[in-house]
């Protein structure tokens, strides 16, 4: 995106598929070729930040869009994005490392050579094997590390009510973090059943796509972390309107991601580091680390296990066209 002024505003969608996002690469090419790119073409973008464009759209699509706009108004008015969302609380964010969903030993072979990198907080994901296997990988687990090193699980929808509640009773003394979406992401009264029975914190992700989800949700009082992803949420004004709604009912934030480059992930930091309701743990600002390229430095803000916000305007990061160029499938010109 750019603006009259030639200010220049980068977004990326982030497709994960119909069911999680809404829309995949090829939706958002279609829709590009239609008619969505006319309607932000000769849209000024301080009315699309501060009209609140950004909610009346979903998705990696609505993102990308969002996450432009903010990008070019902040360069046009030579400011961080942070300062566009609110005041900033922080400089730097801890960020976790996830595990894939394998054995107790594998896990402990990644976690200990990130440790080494700096990194505290371990997202272990679950929910494809039987609750013995998955109690018995994380009971190892923890039994093999230090108490300060923070544990995670996302069972990703995987488990039924009694496969929830069984697994949350057996490692009720192990200090995890949090669980994540242990059950279908529409099951609000299982969650609130599980929610009552257990005593650890309950988040919320993949049941969480809205800014109505949001509200659904903190209403009927059923988790005590949202897990915020732009990509998912549908960009910036989204992702704080529902950290605002998690506020007001005493819910904290964990700030996640999709599998995201760094222009996802830059706009990501700058949200997180004005909230005051994060969880005390990593927040998942690895993407870049996980792949075997990015078109941005955004890797370079991130160190010894932590992200440094970025200082430049706008979203502060470099982009580079000429990885874009290489790395480009399809396109489109208006």
């Amino acid at each position: 995106m750019t603006t009259a002024g030639g200010a220049q505003g980068w977004g990326e969608g982030d497709p994960g598929g119909f069911d999680f996002t809404g829309d995949t690469g090829e939706m958002i090419m279609a829709s590009i070729n239609t008619d969505l790119l006319a309607e932000i073409i000769g849209t000024r973008v301080d009315d699309w930040v501060e009209s609140g464009q950004g909610l009346q759209r979903s998705g990696s699509w609505g993102a990308a869009l969002d996450i432009a706009a903010y990008d070019a108004l902040g360069k046009l008015h030579r400011q961080p994005v942070w300062a566009l969302l609110g005041d900033k609380r922080r400089d730097e964010v801890d960020s976790l490392w996830p595990t894939s969903s394998g054995t107790a030993d594998a896990d402990l072979q990644v976690i200990q050579a990130k440790l080494a990198e700096g990194f505290r907080t371990f997202m272990l994901k679950m929910g494809s094997r039987s609750i013995d296997e998955d109690v018995e990988r994380l009971s190892k687990v923890a039994a093999a590390l230090s108490p300060e090193v923070g544990l995670m699980v996302d069972a990703n929808q995987g488990w039924q009510l009694d496969e929830a509640l069984e697994f949350a009773d057996r490692i009720r003394d192990v200090p995890l973090v949090l669980i994540e979406q242990p059950l279908a992401a529409a099951d609000h009264g299982g969650l609130a059943k599980l929610h009552e029975a257990c005593q650890l914190p309950l988040s919320v992700d993949e049941g969480l796509q809205s800014l109505d989800d949001a509200s659904t949700i903190a209403a009927k009082g059923i988790a005590d972390i949202f897990s915020i992803k732009v990509s998912k949420n549908g960009g910036l004004r989204a992702g704080l309107e529902i950290a605002k709604t998690a506020k007001t009912h005493g819910i904290s934030i964990l700030m996640n991601s999709m599998l995201e480059l760094g222009i996802t992930q830059s706009a990501s930091l700058h949200l997180g580091c004005v909230l005051d309701s994060l969880v005390d743990c990593g927040h998942a600002y690895m993407s870049t680390l996980r792949m075997s390229d990015d078109i941005s430095n955004f890797s370079d803000f991130v160190s010894r296990g932590t992200a440094q916000l970025p200082s430049g305007m706008g979203l502060g990061i470099e982009v580079s066209e000429n990885k874009i160029r290489t790395y480009l499938k399809d396109e489109c010109h208006a």
